[in-house]
């Protein structure tokens, strides 16, 4: 499985999506021509039945006009109110958000299973909702980007399931959230809104049209409330119409889908027990899938079983073909659950996460020489981008397990979010660093100020797949900050980074990510539209970064900088026949890489790809990856709007402690 390759299927077919929404808009404005026909013969003096009657060009354009600005304008009005991201989706299906901080027992193993597979995948930890109402098992990911995405379960799958089915479930999700299957989703859900609205029109004209008939003595008034009612039952079955035209394409773009979901999830675990498990427990639970949320109905398609009985257009495969294909010796026996009674307990053994001095975690304190270079083949360096593997998903486990307490609980807290950012962007060199310090001091808070200083103690020599994690594990509650204090906090950064009059290439990077992540978020901003769809169009771009990496990799050693360039290159080249040139280092400043940057986050995800996969092969002409290189790559990746997963998927950054 390919991200990239599913990423752009996804783009495609949005293209698709469409050409079923005007096919089933021209169906419903030739149902309502028909309508607006049959009510003008039943009221028009005109009489006679040949075409004349049936053809009246002009009812045709006013009916045309009128579905089509109706249908569109209802669905603009719900793509509107679901531009706040997966938030919102949320709340309207009962969710309620879990607090970072809960003790409760099955929300804290909910919280960890989604943040372990979250530091095991590269993306920012979405945020969590529980479904209390819902007794079901059930689970569902939305947002329009990695930057807003949440993962919604119903109270029933965060009780009912086992810790292995749980992370079946939530891989399950990740699946939708990593192959761009959300924005999609998001889409569907507008444009099929236009499409049933005219169904509440039908309801709204029938509802007046049985007062009036019931109201009117006069004969008049009862032409008028026969005519209202006949309307409002034709505008009800165009939108029974409507509703058939809904599931079919609903049908069409999510059945696949969730195939291809169920079976990333495997992959991801290597553990099909796990999702198996989970259906199986659908299958004998008596509320099985079922939402009863009433936005349940337009979001049946998002979500990991199906949310209502199934049909021929069903939205998910039946339960018994998924476990089929997951478990094939399987004997057709569901496993019966019921709501557990769970006493206070917690997910897994913290004491030994205590607040504690940094060398007491020898897990992390092993990795903590930035500079630590570790021997890896290209093909699993290039492997390693394109999908989540089970070494990844253990590796995310292993690292969130070992993090010290106070660091976790600095990432759930406001003040301790903030300084983590900043202590992950202080610089290395000490009179630098000071200057840093001095602006925190004068901007911040003493205890934001006096964690910055702790923190980076601890956290500015890690590895960087550790301070990946430490972004992940923050962002989600750097987006609880109010407006005001994201921009102060904004703001600061920039200060921050400025301050030295110079801009180190990795706090550049790590700024970036931070940034795009919240922006998106806090300016509700819509995912990039396709720009470029060839390298033709940014040559001079992939060569500005091409030509940075290689100079990073090997500072002074021309010819070694040389070697890495065209090693990279030729990748470019051998891919899309396309020569890239050299740039020298008056070309490379921070403001060309930036626009480069921008530039490849309007291109389409296989020309991302192919440029990660040139600057893998770059960096690891030496055969070697250092903690630098493989932390700018995946900045770089983020940056462009693509996370990738840890670098190094096989290496061993965590050692077992003795």
């Amino acid at each position: 499985m390919d991200f990239f390759e599913h990423q752009e299927q996804a783009r495609r077919k949005t293209g698709v999506l469409i050409f079923y929404f005007v096919l089933a808009v021209l169906g419903i404005i030739a149902a309502t021509y028909a309508l607006a026909t049959g009510i003008l013969l039943f009221v028009d003096d005109r009489g006679g039945a040949g075409v004349d009657a049936f053809w009246r060009p002009e009812v045709l354009a006013w009916t045309g006009l009128g579905t089509a600005g109706i249908v569109f304008l209802a669905s603009a009005f719900k793509t509107a109110q679901l531009s706040g991201g997966g938030a919102v989706i949320a709340r309207e299906l009962g969710g309620r958000e879990i607090d970072l901080n809960t003790t409760d027992f099955h929300e804290r193993r909910l919280l960890n299973v989604v943040e372990e597979m979250a530091i095991a995948s590269g993306v920012p930890v979405p945020t969590v909702y529980v479904m209390d109402a819902e007794s079901s098992i059930n689970a569902f990911a939305a947002g329009k980007t990695t930057s807003d995405a949440v993962i919604g379960v119903t109270r029933g799958c965060m009780t009912l399931l086992t810790r292995d089915e749980l992370q079946g479930v939530i891989a399950h999700e990740f699946s939708h959230i990593l192959n761009g299957d959300m924005r999609l989703n998001i889409r569907l859900i507008g444009l099929l809104f236009g499409i049933l609205f005219l169904a509440l029109m039908g309801e709204l004209v029938l509802r007046f049209g049985v007062r009036g008939g019931f109201n009117s003595g006069r004969k008049e008034g009862a032409g008028i409330a026969l005519v209202m009612l006949v309307a409002g039952l034709g505008l009800l079955a165009i939108g029974y119409l409507g509703n058939f035209f809904g599931n079919l394409i609903k049908a069409s773009v999510s059945r696949q889908r969730e195939f291809l979901a169920d079976a990333s999830a495997v992959q991801f675990t290597r553990n099909p027990d796990g999702l198996g498990g989970a259906l199986m427990k659908i299958g004998g639970l008596k509320s099985g899938s079922k939402v009863t949320a009433p936005m349940a109905k337009d979001a049946s398609h998002l979500f990991f079983g199906s949310a209502f009985s199934s049909s021929l257009f069903a939205t998910h495969p039946p339960l018994d073909v998924r476990i089929s294909r997951l478990l094939p010796h399987w004997k057709g026996e569901f496993s019966r659950s019921e709501l557990p009674v769970i006493t206070k307990r917690t997910d897994k053994d913290t004491s030994h996460l205590s607040a504690a001095p940094h060398s007491s975690h020898p897990g992390i304190s092993q990795i903590s020489d930035d500079s630590k270079t570790i021997a890896l083949s290209e093909s699993e360096a290039v492997e390693s981008m394109r999908s989540v593997h089970p070494e990844q998903v253990a590796l995310g486990q292993q690292i969130h397990e070992a993090l010290p307490q106070e660091w976790i609980g600095a990432c759930h807290s406001h003040d301790g979010a903030r300084a983590m950012i900043f202590a992950l962007l202080l610089g290395q060199d000490e009179t630098l660093r000071n200057a840093e310090l001095e602006i925190l001091q004068k901007s911040c808070s003493e205890e934001i100020y006096d964690a910055v200083c702790n923190l980076f103690c601890e956290v500015g020599q890690l590895h960087s797949s550790i301070k990946f994690s430490l972004i992940d594990l923050a962002i989600p509650t750097l987006r609880r900050l109010s407006r005001n204090e994201y921009e102060t906090f904004r703001a600061l950064t920039d200060q921050v980074i400025a301050s030295d009059q110079q801009v180190d290439l990795f706090e550049f990077a790590l700024l970036k990510v931070v940034k795009r992540n919240l922006d998106v978020y806090f300016n509700e901003s819509p995912p990039p539209r396709i720009r470029y769809r060839k390298f033709n169009d940014l040559t001079e771009e992939t060569g500005i970064l091409l030509s940075t990496l290689a100079a990073l990799s090997h500072p002074g050693n021309e010819s070694a900088m040389a070697s890495a360039f065209d090693r990279g290159s030729s990748s470019i080249t051998s891919s899309c026949g396309l020569a890239i040139a050299f740039q020298p280092a008056e070309k490379c400043g921070l403001e060309q890489i930036e626009r480069a940057l921008e530039k490849f986050n309007f291109a389409i995800p296989t020309m991302k790809r192919e440029l990660l996969i040139a600057a893998s092969r770059s960096v690891l002409a030496d055969e070697m990856v250092s903690s630098n290189e493989a932390e700018l790559i995946r900045a770089i990746a983020d940056a462009i709007g693509c996370p990738i997963p840890p670098f190094v998927r096989t290496a061993p950054l965590l050692p077992v402690a003795a």
